[in-house]
């Protein structure tokens, strides 16, 4: 039987080629000396000019704006100062993922760098939810009955009643936040910092929890602190915000980028006294050599997230404070604990959720909803993301709330051109406590006796955005090579094109006819994951996630790839989509 008709579910993706001017691609190759590859990649992503592209090759933070070009930014750096030059306790309210963890720690850094008394508050994600909501405002004030200014950041900018319940109480507050702006805004704020109110530059629209809190910080040390002394001082400031930057899937586009790239660079580089704590938490989870922006998206970050999660905020902010080796490897060990625990809820969980979309298939559906009072908010979100990204389709996953009587979710969307998750969930939101997120990531409350009728309005509002749209993912191909291509000199050009992540994706290249030299081999604790062997690459291929392998040997296949490196740093193709060949040769 042919491999074209064993194939299946093979192509799992839309194919699509990229453009590119073939004579900017060669003048760019040229002027850069680049891979011809990697010269295509670029002019395809708009980055044709030489002189512009050999600007986006090399990020400088010299390259970013001013931080008083912000809007609210000046302002909440005048309040802060005030509070600090009459030694008043300051509050960093903060958010229980890596991107609150890391705003938080950056700006407590600065408040006590410029001579302040701050602390930092994390809510409880289980008894208090997400973002400054009036039940961890009551804590945080029993916690520090002193505190005249709370300065929230990555949240409260769809918190309005807490933010007028503290300055009731005669406490002052900045909001700083990134998440989209609402109608609900806390007018009662002495400030505001969101990088979605209008008057933002374009390159600072991106910006996450961290990379706001961040420009903050830079504003409080230009003011407060020699410039020679403020530079070594925010060093350390950079990396902590490119943690957050690449763990909250920011674009990293604009300033972003800059931050994700020089960040890495010092951590790859800090000298052992400093980031002792991100050190520790790559050698206790095994990563050897230089940090990139994967082992960060997919190792680091995840245990960070999960102390926020099933386990104890503190654990993670203590580390990523942490002075010495003596203190923080213990602490890396107690994040990877709570890892594992994560990742047992998330499996049980999961089995648990594809067990009932099995069982509820019947007709084409729209969306998933799903329900399960046992499952553990903190995994909630992960299970939703599995199931939005192995069915395509909008996902919300419930499980009880804290409050009697109501039930909270965590929505996550296909990342599909014409589907937004947060102009769906606008369309119920009369039946929604509140809700608020991203286009392709929420969170929402509401009655429980109103989820049947919000799992019918959501449906039917997705049934109709989705008509005429391909929910497949897609496979953007950048540039077709020939196997001799397929070298450490390309390897490197395109790597200079990274850090990866949102809208600036890692280049997909594609390989057509290959023939496998030997039956796909199946490796590693599942049986989803694949080695594959091709007669004309001189290193192995692998595919992850695909329970079906209906390719053998002899078999002619063309490939969508991109570069990767093995737990030894070892060169592989990592392989994400497979068709029979359209011309076999």
């Amino acid at each position: 039987m042919s491999a074209a008709l064993r194939s299946g579910g093979w192509p799992g993706s839309q194919w699509t080629d990229a453009e590119a001017d073939p004579a900017a691609t060669a003048a760019l190759a040229a002027e850069l000396r680049l891979a011809p590859a990697a010269a295509r990649i670029l002019v395809a992503r708009g980055h044709a000019e030489p002189e512009e592209a050999a600007a986006f090759l090399r990020p400088l933070l010299k390259n970013c704006m001013l931080p008083d070009t912000l809007p609210g930014i000046a302002r909440a750096a005048t309040i802060v100062g005030e509070h600090v030059g009459r030694g008043e306790p300051i509050v960093v309210f903060g958010d229980f993922d890596a991107d609150g963890m890391t705003a938080a720690t950056i700006l407590h850094t600065a408040i006590l760098g410029i001579g302040g008394h701050a602390s930092i508050f994390i809510p409880d994600r289980i008894h208090e939810g997400y973002g400054f909501t009036e039940a961890a405002l009551d804590r945080c004030l029993r916690e520090h009955p002193g505190a005249r200014l709370i300065v929230t950041v990555d949240c409260g900018i769809s918190h309005a009643p807490a933010c007028d319940k503290a300055v009731a109480q005669g406490v002052e507050v900045i909001v700083t936040d990134h998440h989209e702006v609402g109608l609900a805004v806390p007018r009662s704020a002495s400030a505001l910092v969101n990088p979605c109110l209008p008057g933002t530059p374009e390159p600072l629209r991106h910006l996450c929890g961290a990379g706001v809190a961040f420009k903050l910080a830079h504003e409080l040390v230009r003011r407060y602190l020699p410039p020679k002394e403020g530079s070594r001082f925010m060093h350390p400031l950079v990396a902590l915000a490119a943690v957050g930057t690449i763990g909250d899937l920011v674009p990293l586009v604009g300033e972003n980028r800059i931050i994700a790239s020089r960040g890495l660079d010092i951590i790859n580089s800090a000298p052992p006294s400093e980031l002792v704590g991100l050190r520790a938490l790559g050698s206790v989870a095994g990563l050897r050599g230089d940090l990139d922006s994967g082992s960060l998206a997919f190792v680091l970050v995840p245990r960070i997230n999960a102390a926020g999660r099933v386990g104890n905020p503190r654990v993670a902010l203590d580390l990523l404070a942490a002075r010495d080796m003596a203190t923080a490897v213990p602490l890396a060990r107690r994040l990877g604990e709570f890892n594992n625990l994560r990742r047992e809820e998330e499996s049980a969980a999961l089995r648990c959720a594809e067990a009932e979309v099995r069982a509820s298939e019947g007709g084409p559906r729209s969306s998933i909803i799903l329900y399960n009072e046992s499952w553990h908010p903190g995994v909630i979100g992960l299970v939703a993301s599995r199931l939005s990204n192995r069915n395509h389709l909008p996902s919300i996953v419930f499980t009880a709330d804290d409050e009697p009587g109501f039930v909270r979710g965590s929505a996550r969307c296909p990342e599909i051109p014409g589907l937004d998750l947060m102009q769906l969930l606008e369309r119920c939101r009369e039946l929604l406590e509140n809700f608020g997120g991203h286009r392709a990531a929420a969170g929402l409350t509401l009655a429980e006796e109103r989820l049947e009728a919000f799992r019918d309005r959501f449906a039917s509002v997705c049934t109709e955005v989705e008509r005429g749209l391909d929910m497949r993912p897609e496979s953007r191909v950048e540039a077709w090579i020939e196997p001799a291509e397929a070298n450490a000199a390309l390897e490197r050009d395109v790597a200079r094109i990274g850090p990866f992540g949102t809208l600036n994706p890692q280049p997909l290249l594609g390989l057509r006819a290959l023939a496998l030299r030997r039956d796909p081999a199946r490796f590693g604790r599942t049986t989803v994951n694949w080695r594959l062997e091709f007669e004309e690459l001189p290193v192995p291929a692998v595919v992850f996630g695909r329970a079906d392998m209906p390719f053998h040997a002899g078999d002619r296949l063309d490939a969508v790839f991109h570069f990767s490196r093995d737990n030894y740093g070892l060169p592989q193709f990592f392989v994400r989509d497979l068709r029979p060949a359209a011309d076999p040769r």
